[in-house]
């Protein structure tokens, strides 16, 4: 009797726990941060309100063979837009039996030519085993080269991407101020992503907003 009352009191959980999860919504906006994301882990956000603009997802959250990839745009963004010119932010939550997450766990992304070439970088790996470490890394754009781009990943038992991208033309950010906002967008996302950050707040960029 008092095994069927735990499996039952377990199943209840399970599905109270997954009810509260946030999946992205095409028909959601997002503020501040995203609460436990696919039962996950919560996100941080930039400044203002955000919609989808693009996603690919697959699997199960339960079972944990799945994956979601998506693309937030600011909700100022029109239907003739086009996102280059605005603030962007990307997403991937990868789960813990997905092969996605698997083949994610082989490379680093930090090592790519975009952020090695940049004027201004910041790249930090942190190893802390086999498929198991935290990189940072941005990239400063000049006014030929996109948008400034920071991108923090952590792979342990799932994996998470957060990739921050901020239109170089509508901010006051130079090689002499680059690093040190990249430390503070850093921790932010950091603090997020671990769970110990009930308020994160990225609203001190606005201070840099032309």
């Amino acid at each position: 009797m008092h095994k069927l009352l735990l499996t039952i009191t377990l199943a209840i959980f399970s599905l109270t726990a997954t009810l509260f999860a946030t999946e992205f919504n095409e028909l959601s906006f997002y503020e501040g941060k995203v609460e436990k994301a696919y039962n996950q882990t919560d996100l941080p956000m930039l400044p203002g309100k955000w919609k989808i603009f693009d996603m690919e997802k697959s699997g199960s959250v339960p079972s944990g063979n799945f994956y979601v990839y998506a693309t937030l745009a600011p909700e100022a963004l029109g239907i003739n837009d086009n996102l280059f010119f605005f603030d962007s932010i990307n997403y991937a939550v990868l789960g813990s039996r997905s092969e996605e997450t698997e083949y994610r766990k082989t490379f680093y992304g930090c090592e790519s030519d975009f952020y090695e070439a940049a004027i201004v970088n910041t790249i930090n790996i942190n190893s802390r085993g086999s498929g198991n470490f935290e990189e940072t890394c941005a990239g400063y754009a000049d006014g030929n080269n996109g948008n400034h781009s920071f991108y923090f990943v952590d792979c342990a038992d799932i994996c998470v991407e957060v990739n921050f991208a901020l239109y170089n033309e509508a901010y006051y950010i130079d090689e002499s101020n680059f690093v040190e906002i990249a430390e503070q967008v850093f921790d932010e996302i950091r603090s997020t992503v671990s769970g110990n950050n009930q308020n994160p707040s990225l609203e001190f960029l606005n201070s840099y907003r032309k």
